[in-house]
């Protein structure tokens, strides 16, 4: 088995009855105003069916709920509106 690590998703697309996840690592580099910035950088690509897809996103749900209830993560307060 290989392992696969990203720190984030780039793009999620549909292709048919395939979704498309972009998969990226970030790269700290120092702009000119001598702040880091983080940069994503595409590097891989996973193609599933689109009931796999709903299916895991069922899983991370749970996975979320749960570190919510265990208060591992707070919920944001949500944008004040404009």
């Amino acid at each position: 088995m290989n392992t696969t690590f990203a720190d984030t998703i780039l793009n999620i697309s549909l292709t048919g009855p395939l979704v498309r996840i972009e998969l990226g690592t970030l790269k700290a580099t120092v702009g000119a105003d001598g702040k880091q910035q983080l940069h994503p950088t595409l590097t891989q690509e996973l193609v599933m069916p689109l009931e796999g897809f709903v299916r895991a996103f069922s899983m991370q749900e749970s996975v979320i709920k749960k570190l919510m209830a265990d208060g591992v993560l707070t919920p944001k307060d949500p944008a004040p509106a404009a």
